[in-house]
């Protein structure tokens, strides 16, 4: 198995860890926050989900994840719906050539409040390989909206994706920048940072790095009681660091029209490197 060995894999897996943000050039600023992520696989979450401790899947517990929080109005399966925006991207022409596996990587609700802006899809084939990543971003206006990359055969632990910017995110960023992804399949470590450009030039560096924990009811209670992730607590720090980044002279930009088309293909390339250490600090 690509991500982790037949032994220790787990439908449902628990991710401690903690998100980076910083930002570069004459405006710096800089931010980091611990976070819980889990790793779902979508066809087996639903039966999985009841041998995890104080989680539920599309019910209410101390932390859960539902479905309709990641896909639009008129869908009723969340792997069908990654399935449709995978079509829609034309990166598979047609329904045959879709993955058979999926993993979504997202923060979970804590007692039933979550703000997630960002989950990523990873994509399986029938032999286990990575056919295709969709990354999921979401704004503070609960708009949406997904890149779409295939992935080239051949064994990798670390892949790589570039896009123009797309969806408007921070209010203090304008649109015309590019996106350099950079990820690992979530196996034991589960990283991703996002370089985002501006003429050639570095203008925001956002990652997250966690780490696999064991799950059982001491674990869930205690990474509840350290980190009390919740969606309250995620937004109220994006808007307190939109205020300090606002008294540092930052210039607001309006919210264009999101885009017509709910997901945008992009570039991707494989890199067969483990990432360096402090990557991701």
């Amino acid at each position: 198995m690509s991500i982790l060995n037949k032994a220790s894999y787990q439908p449902v897996r628990v991710y401690r860890g903690k998100v980076f943000h910083q930002r570069h050039g004459t405006l710096r600023h800089r931010l980091t926050y611990n976070v819980l992520s889990v790793c779902l696989e979508l066809n087996q979450v639903d039966s999985a989900a009841s041998s995890v401790p104080f989680f539920s899947f599309n019910r209410f517990n101390l932390f859960s994840v539902y479905e309709k929080d990641h896909m639009d109005e008129g869908y009723t399966d969340l792997q069908m719906f990654v399935w449709d925006m995978l079509l829609q991207s034309s990166l598979f022409t047609t329904v045959d050539q879709r993955p058979t596996r999926i993993e979504m990587l997202a923060f979970p609700r804590f007692l039933g409040r979550a703000f997630n802006p960002i989950s990523v899809f990873f994509c399986y084939g029938e032999n286990e390989d990575l056919k295709a990543v969709l990354y999921q971003v979401r704004n503070t206006f609960g708009e949406r909206h997904h890149y779409a990359f295939k992935i080239a055969e051949g064994e990798a632990s670390i892949h790589q994706h570039s896009c123009d910017k797309q969806f408007y995110v921070s209010p203090f960023i304008e649109m015309d920048c590019t996106y350099d992804f950079r990820l690992s399949v979530p196996g034991e470590k589960a990283s991703i940072v996002i370089n985002q450009t501006q003429n050639q030039k570095l203008l925001l560096t956002a990652s997250f790095l966690g780490e696999n924990q064991p799950i059982n009811r001491r674990t869930m209670i205690a990474l509840a009681v350290s980190l009390f992730q919740s969606g309250w607590k995620i937004l109220a720090a994006i808007h307190w660091e939109a205020l300090k980044l606002w008294c540092k002279g930052a210039i607001y930009q309006r919210r264009p029209v999101p885009p017509v088309d709910p997901v945008s293909p992009g570039l991707s390339s494989t890199v067969h490197s483990q990432l360096g250490k402090g990557e991701l600090s």
